[in-house]
């Protein structure tokens, strides 16, 4: 059972178990990380619970419950499962925030009203349950106190502090931690993206599968590359020429309007001089980028250690300047003199 998620052993174990009780609370809380496969592991486990096939091999994939809830094919047409992601609620729209709204928690209190018709109980997953507001947590709240008969609730959470404690002494909390590099690139090659790309995504994403698989979606590669190029090209003699000749900072990274292309950009930069700092302390299997570990070597060989980390908080510093909106060319232009600067030992 489950056999087909990476990871979370004990966590498996816990729910086959869960699954198999005759009585058991009616709702569970997995918190964790984002993207370390808590919503993916609900989705399953929402599965074998409806499963028709009281079996070990739950769910069995052939009858109607199954065929009815089928992720792989895109399926969600049972009418025992519900599942609630966060939205814009219209009163977050100028501000183009996603939450679980009360609204959402309402319709759910109505689909409350009728029990299960295919199967023997109903599911609702509630995905990011920590983005509710007040008034949406206080609703959940009232309907956690006095449960629907043959209802199960799973909230997922990244952040149990965000929740409210009434809620949290409701539920059954099960604890996520984030997957191994190692089960990271398992995971990537089940989607059969290629060995060496799978490895450094996994390094990169840090046990994540979620970040894991944004970055390949955002062409983080490219942007790692790019920021590869610019790291090895320190020191400079004329910072501001550089920048000019260089055609790929204008069609990759606009002067203007390019604030997420930036930010992926300095994300990867900064990462590179955490790598160079970790080769330049002897501890080159802790490195991220590990594909580019023969080029780190070479390039940290120039640089002093103090200076390095200098340098370091200074693309960090650039990164928190492009999430704010600043201006793109600016924020580049500042970021190259002041690394510049910091070879230099002029910081």
């Amino acid at each position: 059972m489950f056999s087909q998620i990476v990871g979370h052993q004990k966590n498996k174990e816990f729910l086959e178990r869960f699954l198999n009780r005759e009585e058991r609370p009616h709702a569970l809380l997995f918190y964790g990380p984002e993207g370390i496969g808590k919503c993916l592991l609900a989705k399953e486990f929402a599965r074998a619970f409806l499963c028709h096939d009281k079996g070990a091999q739950r769910p069995c994939g052939q009858c109607e419950s199954c065929r009815l809830l089928n992720f792989e094919t895109g399926n969600f047409a049972h009418p025992d499962y519900l599942y609630y992601d966060p939205m814009t609620d219209d009163e977050q729209e100028k501000k183009k925030t996603k939450i679980i709204s009360v609204n959402q928690i309402r319709n759910l209190i109505k689909q409350a009203a009728f029990g299960p018709t295919l199967s023997k109980h109903k599911i609702c997953i509630i995905n990011e349950a920590d983005t509710m507001n007040q008034e949406a947590a206080n609703s959940l709240l009232k309907l956690l106190e006095e449960p629907p008969d043959k209802w199960f609730f799973i909230l997922i959470a990244s952040s149990v502090s965000r929740l409210l404690p009434t809620i949290l002494s409701r539920v059954i909390q099960v604890r996520f931690t984030p997957l191994t590099v190692e089960e990271t690139k398992q995971a990537l090659l089940l989607k059969e993206i290629p060995e060496a790309e799978a490895d450094l995504l996994a390094h990169l994403s840090d046990g994540s599968l979620g970040q894991a698989l944004r970055f390949r979606e955002e062409r983080i590669l490219d942007f790692r590359n790019m920021a590869l190029k610019y790291v090895a090209e320190f020191p400079m003699q004329a910072p501001m020429t550089y920048l000019l000749t260089e055609d790929y900072f204008s069609d990759i990274i606009p002067a203007s309007g390019g604030n997420e292309q930036l930010q992926q950009f300095l994300s990867m930069t900064v990462s590179l001089l955490r790598d160079l700092l970790f080769v330049k302390s002897g501890l080159p299997d802790q490195v991220f980028n590990i594909d580019a570990l023969p080029q780190l070597r070479q390039i940290a060989g120039k640089w002093d250690a103090r200076r390095l980390h200098l340098a370091a908080q200074a693309s960090q510093e650039a990164m928190t300047a492009a999430m704010r909106r600043a201006n793109t060319k600016s924020v580049l232009d500042d970021a190259t003199f002041t690394i510049n600067a910091c070879f230099e030992g002029r910081v």
